[in-house]
């Protein structure tokens, strides 16, 4: 039960990451509505109807063929056009910005709603076409299944216009930066309720064993509840060496066990059924990959194909305000059984680590850009005046500055422009937040 429990956890995260998750939720139910509506055809449904409505109920074969031929043929068209223009989206998204942002693209839930729409329109018509004029109805036809159709064919040509809206708002790199932003920011704050009251002692102690990985892919997630329960019942505990998120290697070493078991085999395979690897990069599994997406956005919006600098000063603002909230958070997570015993220890992606990630790639393509060079000291700007709350994250900084500085010095060959940062750096060294101040440019180029 525990296993299926884990399986169909991690199954409902790719089902409902997939594009087809609501529009086949959807069909189902039209489809249901459809048997249901023709039921209640059977018992007399269009002659109540009749009366109150009567000139919206079809009492002509002919005419009711030709009413539901026609919006099986007009929503085969919307849907047509309706996918070619998400293929479109997701291609010119994938070649514009970066491929990781497509399965943030496709996830959604509007657009697959809409899709859904069309589709349990074109599954209910379909259903009540092949019932015209049975032998089960008190009247000749299903007139009210009939004008139920065109209702929802009404409502797929105003949802039409809207879905024209949403995909060419959805395909603006400004609302993509932004909806990325939101989902790891939402991340973030779930991991800054994780407290850690010291670090267990038992975790110093243990006479560690190492498990090889036995899959390559991406360490997504782990089913939190089930991993503790396993760990407790075979009384050991549990150290993940690769941060979640990372991508693996088979047979290589990427968590550790307490001590020796006599079956550990047996241990290891009752484990991986409960770890979710995957070669996508979800945004609602790991936080870390937002970070890549809004790097990797920023990075290639200073590409000479795509020049766009405005773009990459946006990403820097947003990672900004997330690399604040991550310099708050600890480095490492740990999970306690009912007992309040440690169990489980996760590490993640240092503080140091992440900056590089983040930052080293936008000021290598960025270095020669007045523009991304200011941005960037006015990002570490805004850590500083926080990083006195987190002595330990200050060296971190402290080195991000330097190394900015240091391409700064060797690109910008501007007198002027070098006078410019010389005034940032003389607001950074009166803040007297960093042990050691911080050099001045020379204003004329070696």
């Amino acid at each position: 039960m525990k296993k299926l429990k884990s399986h169909l956890k991690f199954a409902y995260q790719f089902i409902v990451s997939s594009i087809g998750f609501y529009p086949t939720l959807i069909s189902v139910l039209f489809f249901l509505l459809a048997l249901v509506i023709i039921y209640f055809e059977t018992i007399g449904l269009s002659e109540v109807f009749k009366e109150i409505l009567p000139f919206f109920i079809i009492t002509n074969g002919s005419t009711a063929r030709l009413v539901l031929s026609s919006i099986t043929t007009g929503v085969i068209s919307l849907m047509v056009f309706s996918f070619t223009m998400v293929m479109l989206v997701l291609n010119q998204a994938s070649s514009n910005f970066s491929p990781r942002v497509i399965p943030g693209l496709i996830t959604y839930k509007s657009n697959q709603k809409i899709l859904g729409l069309y589709l349990g329109t074109l599954i209910y018509t379909l259903v009540v076409m092949v019932n015209i004029r049975s032998e089960f109805y008190s009247e000749e036809l299903p007139g009210f299944a009939i004008f139920l159709a065109m209702c929802f064919t009404i409502f797929c040509l105003g949802f039409f216009v809207y879905f024209i809206h949403s995909i060419s708002q959805t395909i603006q790199i400004d609302n993509i930066l932004e909806t990325i932003y939101k989902a790891t920011r939402h991340g973030l704050l779930k991991e800054e309720e994780k407290k850690l009251d010291g670090f267990p002692e038992e975790f110093n102690t243990a006479a560690w064993e190492k498990v090889l990985s036995p899959r390559t892919g991406y360490l997504q997630s782990i089913d939190n509840v089930q991993v503790v329960s396993l760990c407790k019942k075979y009384d050991v505990l549990l150290e993940f060496i690769q941060p979640l998120g990372n991508f693996v290697i088979q047979d290589t070493p990427f968590l550790r066990v307490s001590k020796p078991l006599p079956d550990m085999e047996k241990f290891c395979n009752e484990l991986l059924e409960h770890v979710n690897f995957y070669k996508a990069e979800m945004i609602n599994t790991n936080y870390l990959y937002g970070f890549k997406q809004i790097t990797e956005s920023a990075i290639k919006a200073l590409s000479p194909s795509i020049n766009d600098p405005g773009t990459a000063v946006r990403a820097i603002d947003y990672l900004t305000d997330l690399l604040v909230i991550r310099m708050r958070l600890i480095d490492e997570e740990i999970l306690f059984d009912k007992e309040k015993q440690a169990r489980v220890r996760l590490v993640r992606e240092n503080f140091d680590e992440l900056c590089a990630l983040c930052l080293s790639p936008i000021r290598l393509y960025g270095k020669s850009d007045m523009i991304i060079v200011l941005r960037l000291l006015y990002l570490l700007r805004n850590l500083l005046l926080k990083v006195e709350a987190y002595p330990d994250r200050k060296p971190v900084v402290y080195n991000q500055l330097l190394l900015l500085l240091h391409d700064a010095d060797s690109q910008v060959h501007n007198p002027g422009d070098r006078e410019k940062l010389n005034e940032q750096i003389v607001t950074l060294n009166e803040l007297n937040v960093l042990s050691y101040h911080l050099p001045l440019l020379t204003l004329e180029k070696r």
